[in-house]
């Protein structure tokens, strides 16, 4: 330890390391309510939770029951990640939270589905690179419209009742 005029500093090496410490810590500790996230909610494991789940997506047979069994995945996951990573000064009830899940899986539902049979009609049964790119378009753009409805969804009472943007004590 360095002292100058009574105030201990530490090494610039040792510093550095707690400071990098810090950083990792706080990216695992919610800002609200203290409690440690779960990895999978994590803004870090975004991307990497997310590949397995897009890439089932688009690999696996264009069926009914794929697209539904893995659009709800998707849902599900993304509910999770905007569960860890909400603002948890606006209070939610499991009630409201649970209306916002099922709304955001069964929206992704609907427009997987809805996309699904429009592309049935243009691509009249062919199978191949067209099936497959197909199924991606498909997948694509029902994960992009039901996952912004997963976020409105899910923070809707963010967005209802206002969050705390600056602490009332200080």
């Amino acid at each position: 330890d360095l002292a100058v005029n009574g105030v201990a500093y530490l090494p610039k090496a040792q510093a550095a390391d707690i400071l990098a410490k810090k950083r990792v810590l706080l990216s695992c500790v919610h800002p609200d309510t203290g409690e440690f996230i779960k990895f999978f909610g994590r803004t870090s494991s975004f991307v990497p939770m997310n590949l397995p789940i897009i890439g089932a997506m688009s690999l696996t047979p264009p069926t009914v029951f794929n697209t539904i069994f893995w659009q709800w995945v998707n849902q599900t996951y993304n509910a999770g990640f905007n569960y860890g990573n909400r603002n948890a000064s606006s209070e939610t009830n499991m009630t409201e939270m649970f209306q916002s899940y099922s709304l955001a899986v069964l929206s992704a539902i609907g427009s997987a589905m809805f996309l699904r049979k429009l592309t049935g009609l243009v691509l009249g049964g062919r199978t191949g690179l067209a099936a497959t790119v197909a199924n991606s378009v498909v997948n694509y753009g029902a994960v992009s419209f039901s996952s912004s409805l997963n976020v409105y969804f899910m923070r809707m009472g963010e967005m209802q009742k206002g969050i705390n943007v600056l602490d009332p004590e200080t």
